[in-house]
């Protein structure tokens, strides 16, 4: 046992005497970038390799007599270091649901056309070919509804001790991309989730009452309904997207379809602990390893508002079934910023998200639930708990 404590403890000093390949890369990718930009930082810090003295290469970054050279270690590491060092990062699983980035402008809008209304064909009808035919449309308004930032302060003395070992540079490094880009993830995936909750608390996505599956009876009766849904996504119909919920009944109804490669379901780990998979693949007519490429399972639909406290209880909410352009996410400024504070001589990190948080009344999708919410939230569109809430849309 002694033996093996010590064989650990070697490997570990070993592994803190000589730089990882991905540390490497990146202190080197920095060293690259700043010849390709002619700064001073190239000038006097030499290429990293598997042999290079961790405490030759941190008296450089810390001389006090070359403050450019420290600044600018900061400055580039943060443009490099996410990108080539193996960290354990949180990764969003609901991600696949975000569209291409929206770099420009702070609104969008999303329009859907009616198929055209057939008509018997007439030979004596000359008049037709100077009538006007209306088509008709709708336009949804989607909103930049998410600001964030993340900052962490380093401290010098942090600073200073990362420099003791590269086994402590790196984790040095990874700590400060965990910090920022762990929080950046996890809002993501409560904010995804929380499109879900503000749609069925403000009626904007169709809501289908169900029995919770607890008992072999309840849970085919569960799948049965998924099994309908999913047949009926695939019709044209006006009855599972939310146009005319928001709108009203005298809003012309918006008639869509969705093709089968994509419709996607989330549910809960609860639901997919209780309903086997092979049984819902096999509702979806597919085989489980194509099925779970569709599902994606969720902790739950609560929302939480910014000091932990409960914003929106999302028990009710079992499962949903959509089409993937119900998820209106796009990202509009995804920055890292640094900034240098003489005073106490720290360096502050800001990474600084923007994005859009909606839902389509034009797509199809359907949550099931043991109660409808219908009216019984906040409709603001608030990006602290709700996040769904589109400007109100026109049709004509």
């Amino acid at each position: 046992m002694l033996l093996m404590l010590v064989a650990i403890l070697e490997d570990n000093k070993e592994k803190n005497m000589s730089a990882s390949t991905g540390l490497i890369t990146a202190l080197n990718k920095m060293r690259e970038m700043s010849v390709k930009e002619g700064s001073i930082y190239h000038q006097y810090v030499p290429t990293i390799t598997e042999d290079t003295d961790i405490s030759k290469f941190g008296e450089v970054i810390l001389d006090s007599s070359l403050t450019p050279v420290y600044n600018e270690f900061f400055h580039l590491l943060k443009r490099i270091a996410f990108f080539a060092i193996e960290n354990k990062r949180f990764a969003n699983p609901l991600s696949f649901l975000e569209g291409a980035n929206m770099p420009l402008g702070w609104a969008g809008q999303n329009v859907h056309v009616n198929p055209a209304h057939g008509r018997a064909f007439n030979v004596e009808d000359f008049a037709g070919l100077l009538q006007k035919y209306e088509a008709e449309y709708m336009v949804e308004y989607l909103n930049v509804n998410m600001d964030r930032q993340y900052p962490v302060t380093l401290t010098r003395a942090k600073i200073k001790s990362a420099f003791t070992s590269w086994g402590d540079l790196e984790a040095f490094i990874e700590g400060i991309i965990n910090s920022l880009y762990n929080g950046a993830e996890i809002d993501a995936y409560n904010y995804t989730k929380a499109l879900v909750t503000g749609a069925y608390y403000g009626g904007r996505i169709v809501q289908e009452v169900v029995t919770a599956p607890t008992t072999e009876a309840t849970d085919k009766a569960f799948v049965k309904t998924l099994r309908k849904l999913y047949r009926k996504f695939q019709l044209p119909s006006s009855d599972y997207n939310a146009w005319k919920l928001v709108n009203g009944d005298e809003a012309k109804a918006v008639t869509t379809w969705t093709d089968a490669s994509d419709i996607g379901v989330m549910i809960t780990a609860d639901i997919e602990a209780e309903i086997d998979v092979e049984v819902l693949a096999s509702a979806f007519n597919m085989s489980k390893t194509d099925f779970m490429g569709r599902v994606v399972v969720v902790d739950n639909f609560d929302t939480y508002n910014d000091d932990g406290t409960l914003n929106k209880s999302g028990e009710a909410i079992q499962a949903v079934i959509f089409d993937r352009n119900f998820f209106k996410i796009k990202t509009q400024d995804n920055e890292m910023d640094e900034f240098y504070n003489p005073n106490n001589r720290t360096w502050q990190y800001y990474l600084n998200v923007n994005k859009m948080y909606n839902t389509s009344l034009f797509a199809n999708a359907v949550a099931l639930v043991t109660e409808k919410g219908y009216g019984s939230g906040d409709e603001s569109g608030d990006a602290s708990g709700d996040t769904s809430g589109n400007t109100p849309a026109t049709s004509q």
